[in-house]
């Protein structure tokens, strides 16, 4: 349903005269958009209730963060549009989900919590809980272009209405992309952004995939309800987000620091790898990823989790990964996966005698079926082929003085078949490329004396297809956990931080 805003003062704002500063756009934040009833789509966007005073939108980033504009929170947005990390200093209600407000789907929760921008009129909001059933948006990869058309969604004023019921939407041509900003004109007569779009989104269609590129900032609002009849102008300025992705990963991971990452595999079965982690209590976890290196909050899976070297590859052809680990009496035991999640009780693949360590599991030769390598006490490195049924044929020696840690595997250079990385005594992070007969080529250094992390890991953890890495500092007083997202040929660009440590 509708809620009364204050008719105040916040809504006016300063105008910009003269060229210099018609050129910035210093008009009044733009605060809905005029177009067409959005209906049951684009459900990422998200009505903000700000003290029951003001309305703003904003989008679902994350399944418990939202992105907008620090200028809703702020006091006198026209003259000072900054705010302080924290609470917000007013009661904020989020309705996401909920494009036609006079319904009671969706789900409505607090914001508690700003981490605002220094640079941009851009802030994340963190959630009091979690939303279900929604797909957050995903940040775009690439920047705006002068042309380009995008999409715009607000929760705001149109023409005739004064506080809407329902979500709007317009296309917009990008007229300017200048640092942290891009100007944007309407598309057709009726496209205008006005008051309650402030933080709405700017997005890209790809394919069906909307990729956020910004968050709305300032407009003239010409047109807008209540806006003076003299003014005409209807260019808006949007504050960008499609270069904030690192800085959104670093805010919104909930990946622990205080677990140990002991595995990597597709949970449930939609393309992308997560994070299976123990805690000190030796609870075993997984952290679903969410496309773009993001992760959900973690689901327990089992207490009393008294294994070590647990590796997930699909072992019974199935098509579903499964687990595989050792117990303190040296038996090595398989969990057989269920589609959506889950594991079955355990099966006995060995008894007493699997007295190996650095375990992986994946395709080591091409054929479709799970394999398994794992090093011996003299350090001797071994495959043992999978019959695709969960079982195995005998192990097969690779190489002799395997004098590596932190081994991880996987297709890193996208040939189809798994291949292994692994830190060296003097901390060089070495990568060998399989081939389909279930042998390796020479190393290749892929980082020099300088690989100061543990509890590597790997998978595809972004969802692009290609593989990444995983690993946490090795620092004591301040770690981080690091993403290097894979380029798909067997290289890595500098990682993102998905924790700021503790």
């Amino acid at each position: 349903m509708s809620v009364k805003r204050s008719r105040t003062a916040w809504t006016r704002g300063l105008v910009a005269t003269g060229a210099a500063a018609a050129a910035v756009l210093t008009s009044a934040p733009a605060q809905a958009v005029e177009g067409a009833t959005a209906k049951d789509s684009f459900q990422f966007t998200a009505k903000l209730d700000i003290g029951g005073e003001r309305s703003c939108t904003a989008a679902l980033v994350d399944e418990q963060w939202l992105i907008t504009a620090t200028s809703c929170f702020a006091d006198n947005p026209a003259q000072d549009a900054k705010v302080p990390a924290g609470a917000p200093k007013l009661k904020t209600t989020a309705t996401i989900g909920r494009t036609d407000l006079t319904r009671d789907t969706g789900t409505v929760v607090d914001v508690v919590q700003l981490v605002p921008r220094d640079d941009r009129d851009v802030v994340l909001a963190k959630l009091a809980k979690p939303v279900a059933g929604v797909t957050p948006a995903a940040i775009a990869g690439s920047a705006p272009i002068q042309g380009e058309e995008l999409r715009v969604a607000g929760y705001g004023r149109t023409k005739t209405e004064w506080v809407p019921d329902a979500l709007h939407y317009a296309s917009f041509t990008v007229g300017s992309v200048k640092g942290a900003s891009l100007g944007l004109t309407g598309k057709s007569a009726d496209a205008v952004i006005c008051q309650g779009d402030t933080g709405g989104p700017a997005f890209r269609d790809v394919g069906g995939r909307q990729e956020l590129v910004g968050v709305n900032s300032r407009s003239w609002q010409g047109g807008c309800f209540g806006t003076d009849p003299a003014e005409t102008r209807k260019d808006a300025v949007d504050a960008r987000v499609d270069d904030l992705g690192d800085w959104i990963i670093t805010t919104t991971s909930r990946l622990p620091l205080d677990q140990t990452v002991v595995a990597a595999g597709d949970y449930n079965g939609d393309g992308v790898a997560d994070l299976y982690t123990v805690n000190a209590s030796r609870e075993l976890s997984v952290w679903v990823a969410q496309k773009g290196g993001r992760f959900a909050a973690p689901h327990l899976l089992t207490g009393g989790w008294d294994f070590a070297e647990t590796a997930s590859a699909d072992l019974n052809g199935d098509g579903i990964m499964d687990l595989v680990a050792r117990d303190a009496k040296n038996n090595l035991f398989r969990w057989s996966g269920s589609k959506g999640g889950g594991f079955s009780r355990a099966i006995t693949i060995t008894n007493n005698d699997y007295v190996y360590t650095q375990l992986n599991a994946g395709d080591f030769n091409a054929d479709g079926k799970g394999d398994l390598i794992a090093m011996d006490k003299d350090k001797v490195l071994w495959l043992w082929t999978g019959k695709g049924d969960g079982t195995f044929n005998s192990r097969k020696q690779l190489t002799g003085g395997w004098e590596f840690t932190q081994t991880v595997n996987a297709d890193f250079n996208g040939d189809g078949v798994s291949d292994l990385i692994a830190r060296g005594a003097n901390k060089d992070l070495l990568l060998w490329t399989g081939s389909k007969n279930g042998t390796f080529s020479r190393p290749t250094t892929l980082s020099s004396g300088n690989w100061n992390f543990v509890q590597t890991t790997a998978g595809d953890f972004t969802g692009d297809g290609k593989a990444d890495l995983i690993a946490k500092d090795e620092k004591t007083g301040a770690p981080y956990i690091w993403l290097w997202a894979g380029n798909g040929n067997g290289t890595f660009p500098r990682p993102v931080k998905l924790t700021e440590g503790s």
